[in-house]
């Protein structure tokens, strides 16, 4: 029996032993598009606009919550740079998860000044908002699942508020309600209408609080076109509607893998992906309120890569975003549908640049002083 005993130990010793090394060496067992997919069907690649023609410059950028100040992340960096051109015409939106892994901490009892490890979360955020500083462009932040965790989104918003205030900049916590589900605000800019939704509310909601944050949509989708019938319309939110990553279930690395495996053993760890029927749930919910309009793209991060995709239905939004790569270490693999119009898994942001005679559509990374893709997006 001892005998046996220790042949079982030492058979779960060599299990273990195995699986260590292959999170440590990590080994990729996928395809991943570690250099740009591009697939281009009624977009066209004709020169992008001249600056004097573009009514709103848009940075989407997301799943920045890991971000250093010193050295400043290079994909913030570079944003700015982009902002710098023209700040007064540029609005960039934080596609949530603003602070790994817990969102903004919280004072705990006794507590009256931040700890340590509590001022190092909150810098992950000010590595972000230093870009408003530094550009003099407007940004807003919209919450992630990350940044639900620690139960602290007002301690963030009022945070970012605290931090506009004090250094005169632009920057915004969005939607303006976190008391309701229903919450969705937009604001409208030259050429351009940005929504702000809460998807992880709305992955909390029952059918009558979902039916009413739809209804809270299309009530601002009605009032953009009454005012701003032309208006190109950006849906934010964290989770995307379509993606070809981590979150679809396509992995590509074993530590990944594994880890997802292993979380699967204590918690409901797919809610958070797409083919979760909950989150379907969701994204007929958003399909279908946004089907009547025209002119509409929605963006998310939640997937560490940067991809674009033309929905094939007809209806809006003719274009989905996932922009969630804005730091390296957090990268997660990425390949293709016949929908994807470009994918890539390296560091990096999208861009929009709204034009009166349509939207000219770039993606950048850290590695190249050009963008990746560039191409007219056809609406």
């Amino acid at each position: 029996m001892r005998k046996a005993l220790k042949y079982v130990l030492l058979g779960l010793l060599l299990i273990i032993a195995l699986i260590v090394i292959l999170v440590v060496i990590n080994p990729q067992f996928a395809n991943n598009h570690d250099t740009p997919y591009l697939n281009l069907v009624s977009e066209w690649q004709s020169p992008p606009p001249a600056e004097d023609e573009i009514l709103q410059r848009v940075l989407l950028f997301g799943d920045a919550g890991a971000s250093s100040m010193e050295p400043w992340q290079a994909s913030l960096e570079k944003m700015s740079t982009r902002a710098l051109i023209s700040p007064r015409k540029t609005a960039a939106v934080a596609l949530g998860d603003n602070i790994y892994y817990m969102g903004f901490p919280n004072m705990e009892g006794s507590q009256t000044e931040w700890n340590e490890d509590q001022l190092e979360s909150i810098e992950h955020l000010d590595a972000q908002l230093q870009m408003a500083k530094v550009s003099g462009a407007r940004f807003y932040f919209v919450p992630g699942n990350h940044d639900w965790y620690a139960g602290e989104l007002e301690g963030m918003r009022t945070h970012i508020t605290e931090y506009a205030n004090e250094h005169d900049v632009s920057a915004e916590f969005r939607p303006l309600a976190s008391d309701t589900l229903a919450a969705a605000d937009a604001i409208n800019l030259p050429g351009v209408s940005l929504v702000f939704v809460d998807s992880s509310a709305l992955l909390t909601t029952n059918e009558d609080q979902l039916a009413a944050a739809m209804l809270s949509l299309t009530n601002a989708f009605d009032s953009i076109r009454e005012t701003y019938p032309d208006n190109l319309i950006v849906v934010n939110q964290h989770h995307p509607l379509e993606t070809m990553g981590q979150h679809a279930g396509y992995m590509t690395h074993f530590a990944y893998w594994f880890f997802i495996r292993a979380l699967d053993l204590f918690t409901d760890v797919s809610a958070e992906d797409t083919y979760h029927p909950n989150y379907v749930r969701i994204i007929n919910a958003l399909d279908a309120a946004m089907k009547p309009y025209e002119n509409i793209i929605h963006a998310g991060g939640h997937d560490h890569s940067l991809q674009v995709f033309r929905r094939p239905h007809g209806h809006a939004p003719e274009y989905t975003i996932v922009s969630g790569a804005a730091n390296t270490s957090k990268l997660s693999g990425v390949w293709h549908t016949d929908n994807t119009r470009f994918a890539l898994s390296q560091e990096g942001f999208i861009e929009l640049n709204v034009t009166a005679d349509g939207t000219y559509l770039q993606v950048f990374d850290i590695h190249h002083s050009e963008p990746r893709a560039g191409f007219w997006l056809s609406f």
